[in-house]
């Protein structure tokens, strides 16, 4: 097995080449003249080359020192990265964490979670990536996001999932349509009726779509838009009607712009919950979040709207 240098000698050797003198290399490593002398050696024995050229006045590298300088810093410079992010992540005040998630998830389930970790930990950083269901799990599976928050379509055995809210679907439409004077709405009545979707690979979409299916009701949507929020905004200004998920209608602000019904016939619902990647260990600070958004949603007062019931243990 090859013997390397170690980060010791490494610093000792980055140090003289740097300041081209043992005596200014010993001052910044703390070391004595002759305890850096002897580092270098060693290090020359090790790889078996000189890498230095010395005379009474001057150090310079040799041909074998300049190949091996940058590298060497290289290996140091991630040596102190590794080391700033392991203590980091032991600390939650001074960590980082990524959270993957539903659009709707990031407007009305994340943002009272992150304002308390925020107050408790001013220093740490958050970044929320919201994207559609389908690809949500290859963001913990990339290590592209600590946690995630969304509905779960297929179970995956790299990830496990934890429920933290069930919420039920409701039919929505401008006031004035026909279908508001009902006072029951099922899914046959969506038939021939403008409708109001979202992407294919969406969430809703997808719970919709089966919905829609087993109903018999095959016709295409009318408008595709990224966001439920945008949905209601436009069944509001009489671009069709739509079945969303009761957080959509948490803001009083859209909830006045429709005429909303619970979706029945089958009633339909989903469940939303905070993934990870199965047997990964969490950061202190992902593990404080979600310490923090269990806590929060249990908080939550029960009825905030119909539909919704906080499941987080």
């Amino acid at each position: 097995m090859t013997i390397l240098p170690t980060i010791r000698q490494l610093e000792v050797f980055v140090a003289v080449a740097r300041l081209q003198s043992f005596g200014r290399a010993a001052e910044l490593t703390r070391m004595s003249q002759s305890a850096v002398s002897q580092a270098v050696l060693q290090t020359e024995h090790l790889l078996g080359t000189k890498l230095f050229e010395r005379t009474k006045r001057s150090v310079k590298l040799a041909p074998a020192g300049q190949i091996l300088l940058p590298r060497a810093e290289r290996i140091l410079a991630s040596l102190e990265t590794a080391v700033a992010e392991t203590r980091s992540n032991a600390d939650p005040g001074r960590g980082h964490i990524t959270i993957a998630c539903l659009s709707l998830i990031a407007t009305r389930v994340l943002p009272e979670a992150i304002q308390k970790f925020r107050l408790r930990y001013p220093y740490a950083s958050i970044l929320v990536r919201d994207d559609y269901l389908d690809r949500i799990p290859d963001f913990l599976k990339r290590a592209d996001a600590d946690l995630a928050v969304s509905s779960f379509v297929e179970p995956d055995p790299a990830i496990t999932f934890v429920p933290i809210l069930e919420e039920k679907f409701y039919f929505i439409c401008p006031p004035n349509h026909p279908l508001a004077r009902k006072k029951r709405v099922v899914w046959q009545d969506l038939a021939g009726v403008d409708f109001v979707g979202m992407p294919q690979n969406s969430s809703v979409r997808m719970a919709v779509d089966r919905a829609r299916i087993d109903a018999g009701i095959f016709q295409e949507t009318v408008y595709q838009v990224g966001r439920v929020t945008s949905v209601v905004e436009i069944v509001a200004q009489g671009g069709g009607v739509s079945v969303v998920p009761a957080l959509a209608l948490t803001d009083p602000r859209l909830r006045q712009q429709v005429h909303f019904r619970l979706m029945t016939d089958p009633e339909m619902r989903r469940t939303i919950g905070l993934m990870k990647l199965r047997g990964g260990p969490l950061s202190a600070t992902a593990n404080e979040f979600q310490q923090i958004l269990f806590a929060t949603l249990r908080r939550k007062k029960p009825v905030r709207f119909p539909g919704i019931r906080i499941v987080a243990e």
